[in-house]
């Protein structure tokens, strides 16, 4: 049974990390989960500041996704641990992720993502509305839009 709750500023540590190991699911080098270590940390601020919730299977945190809810509005991270990768759960959070925005009164959200991850949103929906520089990542990542019915 997937559940959803709202993180605690306690697990940005774990979180941080569940970043790193899903990120990893794509087979980036470790030097450059390293590098990109920052760029996908979490702090207790930043849970604080954001729509920050925790997925879990039964008692066992399996991922979490995270919502700026400034203009235009995003699904800033979006991470499970990659054994829970392609099995269906990651349609389960999104669709929680919809319901957290719709919640909110917010229609449409952006999403820049790995290109790895690009066919999951394009799956759910989204399209493509363009490119963003990512200086740490040294590549262009794709920028997608996501509008709610």
């Amino acid at each position: 049974m997937v559940s959803f709750r709202p993180a605690r500023q306690d697990e940005a540590e774990i979180l941080s990390e569940l970043a790193i190991r899903s990120k990893g699911h794509w087979g980036y080098p470790g030097h450059l989960l390293e590098l990109w270590r920052k760029d996908l940390r979490i702090e207790k601020e930043y849970i604080e500041g954001n729509v920050v919730r925790t997925i879990w299977i039964d008692e066992k945190l399996i991922g979490f996704f995270a919502l700026t809810l400034s203009d235009p509005s995003e699904l800033e991270h979006f991470w499970l641990l990659p054994e829970y990768i392609g099995k269906g759960l990651g349609k389960i959070a999104f669709s929680e992720v919809i319901k957290e925005f719709q919640f909110r009164n917010i229609q449409e959200f952006y999403i820049v993502s790995d290109p790895n991850a690009e066919p999951f949103y394009l799956s759910q929906g989204a399209i493509r509305v363009g490119e963003v520089e990512s200086i740490p990542q040294n590549r262009f990542l794709p920028k997608l839009k996501f509008v709610i019915n």
